[in-house]
């Protein structure tokens, strides 16, 4: 059905809930509807005579069209498309006479319809050059039709494993160039499918004639798609899924190509950023010098110090290891025991923990204290804990475990050490005697 939304006085309107026009002729469920607006003067076949009907149907006749005051169609015509499960496309105005057959012209898609999307008036296809195209989406393929004529104009196989849902259109605007710049704007389709699939293709005139919509990026959601919808300035995607979740992606633009869009909407506006803002202080920070021998000045930003950096400047050195300890950093923790072992706080920051913290810290040595890069400073660590908890053995299960953990890797590093020197002492034997042995030979 289509409604008047004018005014809601003819046939009830929307408020008085009576249909402007109620089309019939599809076998099946409809699935997809959209509104193509043309110049009455551009359709082909304006004013010749209807195939079906044969009579005329002359779109800028007054006593079948609303009357030139009409501010919504005077210089204009719509059509209404509809895609359905039978397999078919349906073009139909919605202002022809009643009496008169609605239809258009009618095409077959091949599968399932299941979404239709209008492509703007593009360049360099022949004869539909400067109209409004039609493509739909059924099964894995998209077609291109001309929904004047019911032409197609190609019919281009996809990327998707299972079927194309749902469609939006994208007019994305290079870097640097007007938002008004139409004409240079890249034109992409996206389709989305139960595989899960996002698909972005390129939809040019010269693609439509080479019969080829190539593909340009991809991506995976992980649940079917239902929905998709663009913002008008490309700058957002919401997808929609089966399982009832919207996700908003965001497109990410360079910082030159942001700084020149505020940059041109402030001089749009005719005034000057306003003090103390970001724009104010990135004046002039992306214009390019025109002279060789200028010389630009980097100015480096004041590196932020980190948490247990903060402590140590603040004297709280139990604080600061346990900030490093949470980061798991291996090298950083090293670093803050070697400040504390200069500092002469080792024993502060490792005096006065209960159960939890001291489980980090002995847990820490006790995992790296064989590691030759940090040995000779978690040796120390080790004989200070050994000092102030050594007394406390037996009154909790959980340092207990890890102090007699800690004494097995360290009997054990031991013992290799032990074998390592034996091995080192066997090996200087045999280089000694080999030693010998040559020089004895030489002497003879």
């Amino acid at each position: 059905r289509v409604w008047d939304v004018g005014g809601g006085t003819r046939d009830g309107g929307i408020g008085g809930g009576g249909a402007h026009v109620t089309l019939r002729g599809h076998g099946d469920r409809v699935t997809s509807v959209e509104i193509i607006s043309y110049r009455r003067d551009d359709r082909p076949g304006a004013r010749q005579k209807s195939k079906r009907g044969g009579k005329k149907r002359q779109h800028d006749d007054p006593s079948t069209n609303r009357s030139s005051e009409d501010p919504f169609l005077s210089p204009w015509g719509q059509l209404a498309v509809s895609g359905s499960y039978d397999h078919t496309i349906r073009v139909w105005d919605v202002d022809a006479p009643s009496g008169e057959d609605r239809c258009v012209s009618f095409m077959k898609h091949g599968d399932p319809v299941q979404a239709l999307l209008i492509l703007p008036p593009v360049k360099g296809i022949g004869k539909a050059s400067g109209r409004p195209l039609l493509v739909s989406a059924g099964g894995t393929t998209l077609k291109v039709w001309n929904p004047f004529n019911g032409s197609c104009l190609g019919t281009f196989p996809t990327k998707h494993a299972k079927t194309i849902t749902s469609m939006c259109l994208l007019d994305i605007q290079p870097d640097g160039i007007e938002d008004g710049e139409s004409d240079r704007a890249k034109r992409h389709i996206v389709t989305g499918g139960l595989d899960g699939l996002i698909r972005i293709h390129s939809v040019s005139g010269e693609d439509i004639a080479s019969k080829s919509l190539p593909f340009l990026h991809g991506m995976q959601t992980g649940e079917p798609v239902s929905a998709l919808a663009a913002s008008s300035d490309a700058s957002r995607l919401a997808v929609g899924t089966t399982t009832g979740i919207v996700t908003v992606y965001r497109r990410r633009r360079s910082p030159a190509a942001l700084a020149a869009s505020r940059a041109r909407a402030e001089a749009e506006e005719g005034r000057e950023p306003r003090r103390g803002t970001h724009s104010h202080f990135q004046r002039g920070a992306h214009e390019k010098s025109h002279d060789p021998d200028d010389y630009l000045l980097q100015h480096q930003k004041r590196q932020r110090l980190a948490e247990y950096d903060q402590l140590l400047r603040k004297f709280r050195y139990g604080d600061a290891l346990d900030a490093v300890l949470a980061k798991r950093q291996p090298q950083a923790v090293v670093a803050v025991i070697e400040e504390l072992g200069k500092r002469r706080g080792l024993t502060i920051a490792l005096s006065n923990r209960d159960e939890e913290t001291l489980d980090a810290i002995l847990s820490f040595t006790i995992r790296f204290i064989d590691n030759p890069q940090y040995t000779p400073h978690l040796i120390g660590v080790a004989h200070i804990l050994c000092d102030i908890y050594g007394s406390l053995r037996g009154q909790s299960a959980v340092v207990d475990e890890l102090f007699a953990r800690l004494r097995e890797k360290v009997a054990g590093e031991c013992t290799v050490q032990r074998m390592l020197l034996r091995l080192l002492g066997q090996i200087d034997f045999v280089m000694a005697t080999a030693e010998t042995m040559s020089a004895e030979e030489q002497q003879r």
